[in-house]
């Protein structure tokens, strides 16, 4: 049980100036542990789901059919959970922290070219960029194979 002070209801009749809180859980942990992880639970969880609904339009299904907008749920679920797993597989550290936005922004509308030469396909792209693709490209290819 957490005992925290708050600042009463103007409208309440008595002054209540403790607020308690309970926390069930089958967590074989010390109550100090526990409470710490509750009370981090909405930070992370609460930024992944808005990341979801907003970063991979998630905000409405698109038709009344249960089925449907099941489907179209699930398939927006895989394509974040595979964006997750290129975000911490292939892209270093500095990139960990950025939601799709800013990876869309920063890394997927970068203007360049795709050009066919000598039996060979070569993507163009700024000179100070063709580093970090082809990081991405040399740990696409380790992570395919193992």
């Amino acid at each position: 049980m957490i005992r925290r002070t708050y600042q009463s209801n103007i409208f309440a009749q008595e002054e209540m100036n403790v607020k308690y809180t309970v926390i069930a859980t089958n967590k074989i942990e010390l109550s100090e542990e526990v409470v710490t992880w509750y009370n981090q639970r909405g930070d992370r969880n609460g930024n992944r789901i808005k990341e979801l609904k907003i970063g991979f339009g998630m905000e409405r299904m698109p038709c009344g059919q249960f089925e449907a907008n099941a489907v179209f749920f699930r398939v927006g679920v895989l394509a974040y959970n595979i964006f997750r797993l290129f975000i911490f597989k292939i892209l270093s550290t500095p990139w960990h922290r950025h939601q799709v936005q800013t990876i869309r922004w920063r890394l997927y509308q970068i203007a360049g070219k795709i050009v066919f030469h000598g039996r060979q396909i070569f993507l163009k792209v700024r000179r100070g960029l063709c580093q970090l693709f082809a990081d991405i490209r040399l740990r696409i290819w380790e992570f395919a194979n193992t």
